[in-house]
């Protein structure tokens, strides 16, 4: 386990989890992680134990298994006292796992009506304002023909209080392999492209960076005035600037100020995409 410096703008052996790795020596591959307080949370396969949800106690340092009854989960998201569950195939019915009665449970499937044509995955899962928003990239392919329709991203909402799904408007364009995330208390969805390929690879032009208006239930797009082109999935948001860094949202510090014409500087963070393209990051304590 490594975590990123952002005085020397490097990453470095987090030795305060060294211990933990003792416990990964037989995952195959990890999907997702979330910490809540002091603990860790990995989801993904264990050559041993196949799909399942581990839980690293970092005061203890202890390992903990966590059933459930999903496939392969690629997203957990932390609400209150619960941690949800959640599969890229929208099909998969999402678990709710309790913190405090420590088990879990089904949810409802998410209310998509698709076609024999249509293929939805996720393009992002995250917490805001007490309820599980959810960004499905959408895509249409015709038996009769190779070419693949790209639509925009659809969003949904899950309301613990009400038990219910919601669907919220689409996106302003299509977003694919893109990460959802809030800055300022505003739903964002940033990074990945505007179209697919049929190996499901991401092509064509990089997707805009859009904001959502709660209250009016609309997208608009965020103009990068002062971001040049880079290779860090640097992008400009309510005056911050984030880096997508293999689709996890990296808060830099960097703050424009109102009224700023020069570009921002964003080579001297070239370090921070030195990471394995199958790594998991997040957010935790040192």
């Amino acid at each position: 386990m490594k975590y990123f410096d952002v005085r020397d703008k490097a990453w470095r052996p987090l030795a305060s989890l060294a211990s933990a790795t003792d416990g990964l020596t037989l995952w195959g591959c990890v999907f997702c992680a979330k910490t809540f307080g002091k603990k860790l949370f990995i989801a993904g396969w264990h050559l041993g134990d196949g799909e399942c949800i581990y839980c690293y106690d970092m005061e203890h340092k202890v390992w903990e298994k966590l059933k459930h009854p999903c496939e392969t989960i690629d997203y957990l998201c932390i609400v209150g006292n619960y941690m949800y569950a959640i599969s890229s195939y929208y099909v998969t019915i999402p678990l709710r796992y309790s913190f405090a009665e420590r088990r879990g449970q089904s949810l409802g499937m998410v209310n998509i009506t698709a076609g024999s044509n249509d293929y939805y995955y996720i393009s992002g899962v995250t917490a805001f304002h007490s309820k599980v928003h959810v960004l499905y990239q959408h895509e249409s392919r015709p038996k009769s023909s190779y070419y693949t329709e790209m639509h925009n991203a659809v969003l949904h909402c899950f309301d613990p209080v009400r038990n219910v799904w919601e669907q919220k408007e689409s996106t302003c364009q299509p977003h694919f392999e893109s990460s959802l995330f809030v800055v300022n208390s505003k739903l964002c969805v940033a990074g990945g492209n505007v179209s697919i390929e049929q190996d499901e690879t991401p092509c064509d032009d990089p997707a805009p960076v859009e904001v959502y208006d709660e209250e009016n239930n609309k997208w608009s797009i965020v103009e990068q005035n002062h971001i040049p082109e880079n290779n860090l999935g640097a992008v400009e948001i309510e005056g911050r600037v984030y880096f997508l860094i293999n689709k996890f949202p990296v808060d830099s510090g960097i703050r424009i100020p109102p009224g700023e014409v020069y570009p921002v500087y964003v080579d001297e963070w070239k370090n921070i995409g030195k990471v394995d393209t199958n790594a998991v990051l997040c957010y935790g304590p040192l």
